[in-house]
């Protein structure tokens, strides 16, 4: 299902007089889940808040813009049905899902965090980290994140973005096109025939038992070495990223933290499928869930990190329903690896081994990045 223009007019609509206004529910769903609902920022808009009287959701979201947190965010029924469908892997649009597009709030700018491995904009050469400056000839800045997002999901055949990357603009046009690029991929690495690939792409609901399903049968294969390719990963489900975990480790992949200090483990209670010699692929791609199947698999496998600093995001949202068109996502929770290494903020995993790739290289095989994990997992 795409998000077309007209979802987005809705959010301008005045409520009706009968209606109640949504503010106090807002308000009482971030004191309660916020992670950080005790910050002076929040205490100080609180109170504007509970003063709306003719608040909509567009209104509401942003005045929730001014704590500059991107992933606090409202939206309405349809919009999380939409990406509730991206992150099961059901709607993949030009593969720019609603977690791989944020709107920083320091500069009001889109930036994409990765296009989906093999989609049309991936294909198209749009790279992380990428400003996107227009949509079809619509400036971006300014826009909250729905509305980029509705942009991105619009009815166009080709969207033709305005693209900014190291401070220069170029137009990159994406096909709207049929493309099913699954979200686990996996195979015997030829002319090694002990050695084998993963890729994640996503975690879908269903990834975390294909990742198991795909160790199995490497191992009945004989491999006992495994590169494992989380480049260009966006995130996706958490207990998804668990289960794939334990394919490899039966310790805690992490923690999630609450604000108030509770620390709560990460795991998966299948028990791991076989032992291997790993590698993990990393890039500016990497984020969220994987990054944290990333930190996990070097602090209880020991495995290395090959490739380039990722992107930093390791929170935890929930989605508090405000009615029947509405609700609000909260971040609620860090995520610590197994070590207690924070990631969020943009920090990032600094990989062990470091490779510089031209901004143009994708992440297919052939690139210097899977070479260099290659001779690590051959040679050591």
């Amino acid at each position: 299902m795409l998000l077309t223009l007209v979802l987005t007019s809705t959010l301008w609509q005045a409520p009706q007089p009968h209606q109640r206004s949504l503010a106090p529910d807002v308000v009482e769903a971030i004191d309660n889940n916020y992670l950080y609902a005790e910050k002076d920022s929040w205490k100080q808009l609180r109170p504007k808040l509970l003063a709306e009287r003719q608040a909509t959701v567009a209104s509401l979201d942003r005045q929730l813009a001014s704590l500059n947190d991107g992933d606090l965010r409202i939206v309405t029924s349809e919009q999380m049905k939409t990406m509730q469908a991206e992150t099961a892997g059901h709607e993949r649009g030009i593969g720019l899902v609603d977690f791989a597009v944020t709107v920083e709030p320091a500069t009001d700018e889109a930036k994409v965090v990765t296009a989906l491995v093999d989609s049309p904009a991936f294909q198209s050469g749009l790279l992380p980290g990428d400003v996107i400056v227009a949509v079809n000839g619509r400036p971006t800045r300014g826009l909250i994140h729905e509305e980029v997002l509705s942009l991105l999901r619009g009815d166009a055949r080709t969207l033709r973005l305005m693209i900014r990357r190291n401070g220069k603009q170029l137009q990159i046009a994406v096909p709207k096109r049929a493309w099913n690029e699954p979200d686990v991929v996996f195979h015997r690495i030829e002319g090694h025939p002990h050695l084998g690939y993963l890729a994640i792409h996503l975690f879908t609901p269903e990834a975390g038992n294909k990742v198991r399903e795909a160790v199995t049968q490497l191992a009945a294969n004989e491999v006992t070495g495994c590169i494992v390719d989380l480049r260009n990963n966006p995130g996706g489900y958490l207990d998804a990223m668990a289960v794939a975990g334990s394919a490899f480790t039966k310790e805690a992949l992490g923690w999630k933290v609450r604000r108030n200090g509770t620390r709560e483990a990460i795991d998966s209670k299948a028990a791991p499928s076989t032992k291997m010699r790993l590698v993990v692929l990393v890039n500016e791609g990497t984020a969220s869930a994987a990054e944290e199947l990333a930190a996990a698999l070097r602090d209880t496998t020991g495995a290395p990190l090959v490739g380039r600093k990722t992107y930093g995001r390791g929170q935890i949202q929930t989605y508090v329903k405000l009615n029947d068109t509405a609700g609000v996502v909260i971040p609620a929770a860090n995520i610590e690896s197994p070590h207690g290494f924070h990631f969020n903020g943009r920090t990032g995993l600094s990989p062990d081994v470091v490779v510089s790739m031209p901004a143009a290289a994708n992440a297919k095989e052939g690139d210097a990045i899977y070479r260099a994990g290659l001779a690590l997992l051959t040679h050591g």
